[in-house]
């Protein structure tokens, strides 16, 4: 027996355990057993029931909420930690802070620490800050080098940018680099992108500023769209190999959903106008009640379908094994607290030779 197979089996005794507990025939589990032990040994090397493989890199870094330091701990294998984070006001400036100690008080010693910076979807405050109204970005500059100022690092995360401002959010970046001291890495999350786009982040150009671009390689299906994978594997590697063709392999940090996103493709909560009120009424077969100043409601149950895309260890060997065959030397991994603990007994990192 093979150790693939013997860690298959494993698995097997624990699903056997769990449906005898939860009142399944014990003749069907016994049953079910001996198939899949059976399929067990004649396919020992099957990728789905293989151990996950140990995962070395150079950097790798994770995002923990504010408030919600926690999550981190002492043995895992973090070089760099984004602090999330101070977010920019509705009039472009940031009136938060937070306390890296904290963080540094649970990451492993010598991680570096990060204040994340980020901002609301809002195009219009993005055009106002970095293009429109210069008094407004010389306040922004100031108040991130001041947000700051006790982190190894800043990382700016802002997502709503109009291709219009692509020129002057990389002008942005550029005059937050020279302002820092240079000792601070100065890093920006950027979103997944598998061709040239017209659009505010111009890859090359800001690879060229910052110290460090995290590819937010994630939400490939998003939660208005149609049910899917959070990021397949394939479509990692395009991700990976745009990015690689536009940042400097020392720069480039793949990001690593450890979130799942279920799905409701038939949504029944909408607004009704007074004839389909009573259509729907009639077919559910609901008594009308009232509210005390005569507002009438009824209520019905309906069945609604789910439809769930997670990732777990198997799916994230599958991302990591590919970032390494790739020659990817950094991931980080969106957020602590969301994912399998058993992923940081598999990875590691080892700094360059």
């Amino acid at each position: 027996m093979t150790p693939n197979s013997r860690y298959a089996l494993a698995s097997i005794d624990r699903v056997w355990v769990v449906g005898y507990a939860c009142g399944v025939n014990p003749k069907k589990c016994c049953l079910m057993r001996c198939v899949l032990s059976l399929c067990c040994l004649l396919l020992p090397t099957c990728s789905l029931i293989a151990e996950p493989k140990n995962a070395s890199f150079n950097e790798v870094w994770a995002y923990v909420y504010h408030g919600e330091e926690k999550n981190l701990r002492s043995d895992m294998p973090i070089t760099d930690v984004g602090h999330f984070s101070v977010v920019v006001n509705d009039v472009g400036r940031i009136t938060t802070s937070m306390d890296p100690s904290k963080v540094r008080g649970k990451a492993p010693p010598g991680t570096r620490v990060h204040c994340v910076v980020s901002a609301p979807f809002n195009k219009s405050l993005m055009y106002w800050c970095l293009r429109k109204d210069s008094e407004t970005r010389d306040s922004l500059l100031e108040d991130v080098i001041f947000v700051s100022t006790d982190y190894d690092g800043v990382q700016i995360d802002f997502e709503s940018i109009r291709p219009e401002e692509a020129e002057a959010y990389t002008a942005f970046l550029q005059d937050l680099r020279r302002r820092l001291p240079k000792r601070k890495l100065l890093s920006v999350a950027l979103p997944a992108r598998v061709k040239e786009m017209h659009d505010g982040y111009p890859y090359k150009a800001i690879g060229e500023i910052v110290d460090r671009v995290l590819i937010m390689a994630y939400d490939e299906h998003w939660s208005s769209g149609s049910p899917g994978e959070i990021a397949s594997t394939a479509w990692c590697q395009k991700v990976g190999a745009f990015a690689q063709q536009q940042i400097p392999s020392d720069k480039l940090v793949m990001g690593i959903p450890l979130y799942g996103r279920v799905w409701q493709p038939k949504r029944i909560a909408r607004a009704l106008k007074y004839p389909e009120t009573l259509e729907l009424w009639k077919q559910v077969h609901s008594t009308v009640k009232r509210k005390r100043d005569g507002t009438p409601h009824f209520s019905f149950e309906e069945t609604v379908e789910g439809v769930v895309y997670y990732e777990d260890m198997i799916s994230l060997d599958s991302k990591l094994d590919a970032y390494k065959t790739m020659g990817i030397q950094s991931v980080g991994f969106w957020r602590l607290g969301q994912g399998p603990a058993a992923l940081w007994k598999h990875i590691s990192f080892a700094a360059p030779e």
